[in-house]
């Protein structure tokens, strides 16, 4: 009886080895594919400036330690491939197919090109893709449908061509989108059924017609957890959806540089998380919806560029979150408010140049001391420039051209020229066709400077010399006007 016991044990343990060598045997056959692999990839790259690849990825040592690789803690594999930004330049094998464990594919900023291989369609664990920023071309692969778990697909930034194929609205695990920088030219209705999706970025495509999400009606029922929608600089047309406006959750909405016709819905106003709102360069018509005031973490707006009329709402200048505010190229009227600079005392950039505004540009505009860029004009502004100007620091870019603009010079205001100029950030200072009718006398300009334009604003006076130390100067305008005296030799 202990005879039989004895090798029963023995039994066992020869068992049990043999189990242990044959795990032994298979996870160094799958890291040797692994590696393999990898060598594979390191054959096809053709540019390695930073020797990233070329000194690190070596047969005599692991292939977890190798640079950009992450294995598992639990079999010892490639669960991470990150080659992101290393400058390299190849194309893609498809041996690289054999990851079989792979979970996230990242070779982002760098010059792969060619197409993307079949064999790629057996990363059957992969649950992030970004190929963004290469030279990639043809048409995206309909493999794409079959990675079951992908969460992220980005392909932006290459030369992808035709249609974005219908067996991606099958992933149903899919939350981010982004192919925007390439060159696709439609994009199915079947993207409404994606109802994980948080993001989706096609900007700068070819894409057309109205917007693809189904039944407009229903938008936000379909993607009840879209949080950015990016379709700009493509040519989607027709009206802006009525129903779009109900997805309140919406942090992001750019549908700039298209051919949206209509008018804004006052349903905008619905939209109370959303930071940013980009409409701008279509064809909108109509007065700006008041119930954009009723947006508290709105940060930026742009409606520039569209057929806008009517007065600018108080509501708008009483955002106080808003940092840039783009109004620009529209056929708005009215004044400004004189409390202006209180009621946003955030934004960094307001534009509202080439309209049909007039009135006097409030002095409370210096109360929006982070302003970096203003730019009011071609406009009908009159009175005096105000001298509270001086008083943005921060201020770089400064457009009051085509007004009716002057200088008061029974005061100290006429150098104003010379404290606006001597703002050490100013890049621009663009007063051109204001009739200041004033002395040009000032100096000690700001080394930033780099365009001055003070054409047709009857100055007279002389050129100061100090004009030849802006070593930045790009534009210097001072045509039609009455100035006398010699030219600066520097």
């Amino acid at each position: 009886m202990e005879r039989v016991t004895w090798f029963f044990l023995l039994y066992l343990i020869c068992c049990e080895a043999a189990s242990c060598l044959t795990m032994a045997a298979q996870t160094n056959l799958n890291i040797t594919t692994d590696r393999s692999a990898l060598l594979a990839l390191k054959v096809h790259i053709t540019s390695d400036p930073q020797n990233m690849i070329f000194t690190n990825w070596s047969t005599t040592t692991p292939v977890c330690n190798w640079v950009g690789i992450i294995c598992g803690a639990r079999h010892h594999r490639v669960t991470e491939l990150n080659l992101s930004y290393f400058g390299l330049a190849g194309t893609i094998p498809p041996k690289l197919g054999n990851l079989s464990l792979l979970v996230d594919l990242n070779i982002q900023n760098n010059s792969f090109q060619g197409t993307l291989p079949d064999e790629l369609a057996r990363l059957r664990r992969l649950k992030f893709i970004n190929l963004g920023y290469n030279k990639f071309m043809g048409v995206i692969p309909s493999w794409f449908g079959s990675l079951s778990k992908l969460q992220g697909f980005r392909l932006f930034g290459n030369q992808f061509a035709g249609s974005i194929p219908g067996t991606i609205f099958n992933l149903s695990a899919l939350q981010v989108i982004e192919l925007r920088y390439n060159q696709l030219l439609e994009i199915s209705n079947e993207i409404s059924t994606l109802n994980q999706l948080e993001m989706l970025f096609v900007q700068e495509n070819a894409l057309k017609g109205p917007i693809p999400m189904g039944n407009p009606d229903k938008i936000c029922q379909h993607l009840p957890n879209i949080q950015e929608l990016d379709l700009a600089i493509n040519q989607f047309d027709g009206p802006l959806p009525s129903k779009l406006w109900q997805c309140k959750q919406f942090l992001l909405l750019d549908l700039g540089e298209n051919k949206f016709s209509g008018r804004i819905p006052k349903y905008i106003g619905n939209l109370t998380q959303i930071k940013r709102i980009e409409l701008d360069t279509n064809r909108l018509t109509g007065t700006i919806p008041y119930e954009f005031g009723y947006l508290p973490n709105l940060e930026g707006l742009s409606l520039m560029d569209n057929n806008l009329n009517g007065h600018i709402p108080s509501s708008i200048f009483n955002i106080s979150t808003i940092t840039k505010l783009y109004l620009g190229i529209n056929q708005l009227s009215g004044s400004l408010p004189a409390n202006i600079g209180l009621g946003l005392p955030n934004v960094e950039q307001f534009q509202v140049a080439a309209n049909h505004l007039s009135g006097v540009i409030p002095k409370s505009i210096s109360n929006a001391s982070e302003l970096q860029l203003l730019e009011l004009g071609g406009n009908s502004f009159l009175g005096f420039i105000p001298s509270t100007l001086c008083l943005l620091t921060n201020l770089e870019w400064l457009g009051l051209f085509n007004n009716n603009l002057t200088l008061d010079t029974s005061t100290l205001e006429v150098n104003i020229l010379s404290c606006l100029a001597n703002l050490r950030n100013l890049k621009r200072l663009a007063f051109s066709s204001n009739p200041l009718n004033a002395k040009l006398s000032f100096s000690n300009f700001s080394a930033s400077l780099q365009y001055l334009q003070l054409g047709n604003c009857n100055l007279r006076g002389n050129i100061p010399s100090d004009i030849g130390n802006l070593s930045s100067l790009i534009v210097l305008d001072l045509e039609n006007n009455q100035l006398s005296g010699p030219i600066p030799g520097s």
